[in-house]
């Protein structure tokens, strides 16, 4: 009777430790890419979230809820410091630009909470995008922009693919060249 009641015992300790151990994550209602939250021309490549609330913070919901979305992301959390990147506590409802934020460029990861009057609702979702050369704004189509934190920018935009129209461009750079320097007999010359 003792090993059953044990064993029943360590089965819902078991059971409560796994169940506290995703607890500490916000509910995520997965509406971040609900339309009408970017004014055109501004894309994004991936979203994550739509955390119950604003978990942009240090405490353990808020860290534990950053990592889960930032992951989705693709973004490496391990050495990252949750005490210390830029964050602007307060838009009131305003879009992010630079200043006071960064010049964004690159592959860029931000996270943002919209107050109870976004199409959002009141929640906290992640964004990356590529900010190519550079961008200082990041403009808003919904009301409620409320917190804002970076966490990545400047990140390499890894091996893009040109567009078949750049590929044509090329090759009929590449054939004009190579026109040009059989009419001179392949001997190309300086000159000064």
């Amino acid at each position: 009777m003792k090993h059953i009641l044990m064993a029943g015992a360590l089965a819902c300790g078991t059971l409560f430790s796994a169940s506290g151990a995703t607890a500490a994550v916000a509910t995520n209602y997965g509406n971040c890419d609900t339309a009408g939250v970017f004014e055109a021309p501004f894309t994004y490549i991936a979203c994550s979230g739509g955390y119950d609330k604003n978990i942009l913070n240090n405490s353990t919901n808020g860290v534990d809820s950053q990592k889960d979305a930032l992951q989705a992301l693709d973004f490496d959390t391990t050495d990252f410091d949750f005490n210390s990147f830029f964050k602007i506590d307060s838009l009131n409802g305003a879009d992010v630009t630079s200043p006071p934020a960064p010049l964004m460029t690159g592959i860029t990861i931000f996270g943002i909470h919209f107050g109870g009057g976004s199409v959002l609702g009141n929640v906290t979702a992640f964004y990356k995008f590529d900010a190519g050369a550079g961008t200082t704004t990041i403009p808003f189509a919904t009301n409620g922009s409320s917190g804002w934190v970076l966490y990545q920018t400047g990140g390499d935009t890894g091996d893009v693919v040109p567009e078949p129209a750049t590929w044509a461009m090329m090759i009929a750079g590449f054939g004009l060249v190579g026109a040009a320097m059989r009419r001179r007999g392949g001997n190309a010359t300086v000159s000064a």
